[in-house]
């Protein structure tokens, strides 16, 4: 949070158990007000105080100095201040978000300190013109594709584990590092395939703003995110050797095995840049955690499997937000099984990249051949010192699948081999059997032999499955 020791030092505040207090009455007037009144969040009391704190300090005046002077002197200070705010700002931009934003907190501490409506004594301060869809810092929201090869470049278990389930979640920066292991452990080992993660108010506790507004509501993982997440877990339990359901899921990097920090804001944005930055695409700086959430908006109001649509009202509940007028206290958030099941039917894997499609083939191939794709790539990594690219990935793919070949020959299976579309007819006449295909490109072809019949009936039984696999993925996403 901004400006900590600045709301220290100017409005002597300090974090009590569970509470704000500070040495002066009138800032612990606004504590109370947005404490017991508003939404109670740690985060709005310390954005709140801090820009209090920065009027102060401006002002070169303690809080109560600045009670003391008149209606007209007030107003006349704080829209200087204001002015000079918004000059500021307007370095980076035209946008007035933030000065419009700071102005109303200021009236919200001179309004429960004597300065209101009902006494005639609220100051009578100018905005400041917003224009729209303008914003100071730059944003870019990567789509579904795009996404789906950041969560393959993130690098290591627990970034991709990050990606995949901010992108499927659609949870806020804070809410997704303030998750911990006992919110989803049980259903983890149930087997569940689309894991429940309820946002509540006590969140708060763990993470500033987690629960935004102190919103309860709930959402799901998607299938590929709770593998990810079981990966991640499996990973960090053989680090550690136990997985403590108290601890954050998410960890920070650097951790000790007796102390286990959540992920810090900054860490999770590096995180999300980096991986932007390593699937390519062009405006990775602009990419952060938020727009994952916005990419989480777009599945939702795109056609589900089944070719329907989700309904508006469960949109708007698994984003977290509180339906307008009256629905929200007629929706109905209590059957979680049935909203499970709707959200099942969610795609959130892009079916129109090649590339990605291609790698996937290649992973289902090496998994029938008993070989861990996950193994194969960290092993590729660490002997490079880098990330991959999705071609040396597949590469790495296809080298592990010609060994186990060349083992299928010395058992007397027949020799193997990977070759081009193109080169197939010339084996065909020179006696060889067609057995798969891989991709677009390429097949897999058997020489003949006398020997282990029965292991190569077994193993090209095998690869029509797959293929049969391939070929049906293939049609569907056409």
């Amino acid at each position: 949070m901004p400006g900590l020791r600045l709301v220290r030092r100017v409005l002597k505040v300090r974090w009590t158990g569970e509470v704000f207090v500070s040495k002066f009455g009138c800032v612990q007037n606004l504590i109370d007000y947005l404490w017991l009144r508003k939404s109670g969040s740690r985060g709005s009391v310390i954005f709140y105080c801090w820009v209090l704190s920065k009027l102060c300090s401006w002002a070169g005046l303690t809080p109560d100095e600045l009670l003391s002077k008149s209606r007209e002197e007030l107003e006349k200070l704080v829209q200087k201040f204001l002015d000079d705010v918004h000059s500021r700002s307007k370095r980076h931009g035209i946008s007035a978000r933030y000065v419009n934003t700071a102005m109303a907190c200021l009236k919200t501490f001179f309004r429960v300190n004597g300065f209101n409506r009902e006494n005639n004594r609220d100051l009578r301060l100018q905005s400041y013109y917003q224009a729209p869809r303008t914003r100071n810092r730059p944003q870019y929201v990567p789509t579904l594709a795009e996404v789906c090869l950041m969560s393959e470049r993130a690098g290591g278990k627990r970034n991709r584990a990050i990606i995949k389930t901010s992108k499927s979640t659609g949870l806020r920066n804070s809410a997704l590092r303030a998750i911990i292991v006992k919110d989803v452990i049980k259903e983890l080992e149930a087997g569940c395939e689309n894991l429940l993660i309820k946002v509540e108010p006590e969140w708060n506790k763990r993470i500033p703003g987690a629960c935004k507004n102190n919103i309860p509501y709930y959402t799901f993982t998607s299938a590929d995110a709770t593998q990810a997440i079981k990966e991640m877990l499996e990973e960090r339990k053989e680090r550690f050797g136990f997985v403590d359901e108290n601890e954050p899921l998410f960890l920070s990097a650097g951790c000790r095995l007796n102390k286990k920090l959540p992920l810090s804001d900054v860490e999770l944005q590096r995180i999300v840049k980096r991986a932007a930055k390593e699937a390519g695409v062009k405006e990775w700086m602009h990419v952060g955690p938020h727009a994952l959430r916005k990419v989480f908006e777009s599945v939702l109001r795109s056609l589900m499997k089944d070719g329907s649509r989700m309904d508006p009202k469960d949109q708007e509940f698994l984003m977290g937000h509180i339906l307008p007028g009256s629905q929200d206290a007629y929706y109905d958030w209590t059957k979680i099984n049935k909203l499970r099941s709707e959200f099942s039917k969610l795609l959130f894997e892009d079916q129109k990249s090649p590339e990605l499609e291609s790698l996937n083939m290649y992973k289902e191939m090496a998994r029938i051949f008993g070989i861990d794709p996950e193994e194969v790539k960290t092993k590729a990594q660490s002997e490079r010192g880098r990330l991959l690219t999705l071609q040396e990935e597949k590469e790495a793919l296809v080298a592990d699948i010609k060994a186990i070949l060349v083992e299928f020959s010395q058992e007397g299976a027949g020799e193997q081999k990977i070759v081009l579309k193109e080169e197939l007819q010339t084996y065909l006449d020179r006696g060889w059997k067609f057995l798969s295909v891989i991709d677009q490109q390429q097949v897999i072809v058997r020489k003949p032999s006398t020997n282990g019949v029965a292991t190569d009936f077994a193993f090209a039984s095998l690869l029509d499955e797959n293929n049969e696999k391939g070929m049906s993925n293939k049609e569907n996403s056409q």
